[in-house]
């Protein structure tokens, strides 16, 4: 710990004695009811109890733990007995802990490095002369699937800003080292990629994932590459159809699956056995931060067999991309590394919480299947962490999101652990309005959660007594959202 002594700073004084007092406070305002927050809160008067109520606050107070424990100063926190303590308890430790590792590196800025030889934030260890041009980060291995690959495989990690970053970083790369490129996508990859790519038209050239190299001009786009999205609705598998012989790079965008997914370890084995260099890209804000969002941070991980072409050529690929990130000021920030995160306890209750929002999410898709017309309104998808509700009728942008901020609004006054969220992987249920690449019109996204069975079943009631109520299946009538519980309505 980095303390400023009094009779430097005068009133400016602070260290983690002073930052736990305010986090025990804050927590006592949370039980008593008291509201002194921006955003919206957690509080709920309804307590868990039902068939498998014990595991769900298990997980959570070892979660909980996990965050306090990376405290300089254990705080004292009364045992969690509901949805809404567990998910209030875990943001406030958050930002306590982000608190005090702001006033630990106090001294710390882009270019003021610290005295020491490394700064360390739980298992990342960095080093840097100036922070957005040359930081180096050695921490644990993302997916142990390469590890797994053997001694002639190799690895490197760049970490960035967030996963579009990451994205982004690779793709001005890819155009740097080759000139013009080719994508093979599925349809349905993630919105943005796809925005990025056509923000690229006349250097970047989709296709689809059938067709062969020969359908685009090689000369204009001498890279090809397969975009492999774990976001998709369907036909993940399709990659194995295709012949490595029409492919130069693999980009896997990862941030649907768990690190340790068998699905990532499938594509990595495919690849690196059809001696195909892979680029694994993720953004570690929704499955890897215990679903509070720590702080925005992507990665891109880069993985090859050793044969003196393929390591040439990814050395160079690896510089265009550190290139890149420097270019454009999307290196990653120290502060947004979970001190929490690279231990066995983080991957145990990681692992315990992805496979609940995995049965969440299956659990709601079928009870809403089942009462809302089946897959005419309910949009399953492969990864199993959100559906989507397509309304019977088409609407326009700015309907839908009133529709998305009215369901919330009303199961969040039901008391429900459901929150107006344009992400995943939390431990509340998060709606937002999504644009669907398959069906190509505007729907409601649910995204899953770690909850109860009980708690997800009145979710799922709740949900289709509004939508029955607003006639979204036939020809929808949606009232603005009530303004004043977007910001201050409570579990």
């Amino acid at each position: 710990m980095i303390d400023v002594a009094p009779a430097e700073c005068g009133a400016l004084y602070l260290d983690s004695r002073t930052i736990l007092t305010t986090s025990q406070r804050l927590l006592a305002h949370s039980r008593s009811g008291r509201h002194d927050v921006v955003g919206k809160t957690y509080n709920s008067p309804v307590v868990v109890s039902g068939v498998g109520d014990d595991a769900y606050l298990g997980r959570k107070r070892r979660e909980i733990a996990l965050i306090a424990d990376c405290l300089t100063t254990r705080p004292e926190i009364a045992p969690v007995s509901s949805a809404a303590a567990a998910i209030e308890t875990k943001f406030r430790l958050a930002g306590a802990l982000r608190a005090e590792r702001s006033l630990q590196s106090w001294a710390i800025t882009e270019t003021a490095r610290p005295d020491t030889q490394h700064w360390r934030s739980g298992a990342y260890q960095f080093s840097f002369g100036y922070q957005r041009a040359d930081l180096e980060v050695e921490g644990p291995l993302i997916y142990d699937a390469i590890g797994a690959a053997g001694a002639g495989v190799r690895q490197k990690t760049v970490y960035t800003g967030s996963g579009m970053s990451a994205i982004a970083a690779v793709v001005v790369a890819l155009l740097r080292v080759r000139g013009g490129v080719r994508v093979q996508a599925a349809r349905g990859c993630y919105g943005e990629t796809r925005e990025l790519l056509d923000s690229l038209r006349g250097q970047v050239a989709i296709v689809p994932l059938a067709s062969r190299a020969a359908t685009v001009d090689p000369s204009r786009y001498p890279a090809r590459v397969l975009l492999i999205d774990s976001c998709v609705s369907r036909g993940f598998d399709d990659y194995r159809t295709l012949s490595a012989a029409d492919i130069d790079v693999v980009l896997f965008d990862t941030t649907c699956f768990w690190q340790r997914s068998a699905r990532i370890r499938r594509v990595v084995e495919w690849a690196l056995d059809a001696r195909l260099p892979i680029v694994l890209v993720r953004s570690h804000a929704k499955l890897d931060s215990l679903g509070i969002e720590y702080g925005r941070l992507g990665s891109v991980v880069f993985a090859w067999r050793a044969s003196q072409r393929a390591s040439r050529a990814l050395a160079t690929l690896v510089r265009a991309t550190e290139d890149s990130v420097r270019l454009y000021g999307v290196a990653a920030i120290p502060a947004h590394f979970p001190p929490f995160t690279g231990t066995d306890a983080y991957r145990q209750c990681s692992a315990a919480r992805t496979a609940a929002i995995l049965r969440s999410t299956r659990r709601m898709v079928q009870g809403l299947s089942a009462r809302l017309g089946g897959s005419r309104t309910v949009r399953e998808f492969q990864h199993a962490l959100y559906l989507a509700l397509a309304p019977g009728k088409e609407l326009a942008l700015g309907d839908v999101k009133r529709a998305a901020g009215a369901l919330c609004d009303a199961l969040g006054r039901q008391g429900l652990p459901v929150k107006h969220a344009g992400s995943f992987g939390f431990d509340f249920v998060a709606v937002e309005w999504f644009f669907d690449a398959i069906l190509r019109r505007n729907v409601i996204r649910i995204a899953g959660a770690d909850l109860p069975a009980s708690v997800i079943d009145r979710i799922i009631d709740a949900i289709v007594a509004w939508w029955s109520q607003h006639r979204m299946g036939t020809l929808p009538k949606i009232a603005a959202p009530v303004a004043a519980t977007t910001e201050t309505g409570t579990f």
